[in-house]
């Protein structure tokens, strides 16, 4: 299927939906923002928006480490902590969005926006989501662009973890995450340009100070969630 049919598949699944899908993704936006802003004032003492204007005229070093008493290892581990939140949160939206993209349901938006937190996916969501995120985190650390490659290789892992656990079965740590390597050689670069293809609209969310992506980053999921399913049909669920 063409980049084109993928996003006017996405377009007709949307059709009627959009209140729901854009519901979803702005509260996920909200909860999570709340959840940096809170890693940020622990580390700064400030905001994240006064933050960026505050870095821009200061020594960012200096006030950030150096004056400010809330960076201990304290607060380091909070902010661990709440990146892996954040991380469960994306992904439950993932798991939310394929389940529409498949049968057509739309959940109660928090429901879906922590699905991976129930139904006994928490343990091996947050296990499996560590390990993408350190393999990606060495990854880059060697080189930039292996690290870009490698997180196109393990994009669908969300993806693979939803239908492994509607197959009835419980993953292990780093099942899906090998899988979605399987899966996508031969593959990155398509995904690569369908990303590519939504510059464009990225740049119109800008331009509209952000707004814009109340209605693009919906659009762009949906379209991730047919390459997905285009890519992989239902190996995973057998």
């Amino acid at each position: 299927m063409s980049r084109a049919e993928l996003k006017q598949e996405a377009k007709n699944q949307l059709r009627g939906n959009w209140l729901w899908a854009v519901a979803l993704s702005l509260v996920a936006s909200i909860i999570i923002y709340i959840a940096q802003d809170i890693v940020n004032y622990a580390q700064t003492g400030r905001d994240r928006v006064y933050d960026v204007i505050y870095k821009s005229i200061h020594d960012t070093f200096y006030y950030t480490y150096v004056q400010n008493p809330f960076s201990t290892w304290g607060w380091n581990l909070l902010s661990i902590i709440l990146s892996l939140f954040i991380g469960m949160i994306l992904w439950s939206v993932a798991y939310t969005i394929l389940k529409f993209r498949d049968s057509g349901e739309t959940p109660n938006i928090f429901k879906g926006m922590f699905s991976a937190f129930t139904a006994g996916k928490f343990l091996s969501t947050l296990l499996t989501y560590l390990l993408y995120e350190i393999f990606l985190m060495l990854w880059y650390i060697l080189l930039v662009i292996p690290g870009i490659v490698k997180y196109y290789s393990y994009s669908m892992t969300p993806y693979i973890m939803k239908d492994l656990y509607d197959s009835g079965k419980t993953p292990t740590a780093t099942e899906a995450i090998t899988k979605s390597r399987e899966l996508m050689d031969g593959h990155k670069t398509d995904l690569f340009v369908l990303d590519l293809s939504f510059l464009g609209w990225a740049i119109l969310g800008i331009v509209t100070a952000g707004i814009g992506f109340i209605w693009i980053t919906p659009y762009y999921r949906q379209t991730k969630a047919n390459f997905y399913r285009k890519l992989a049909g239902d190996q995973f669920l057998k």
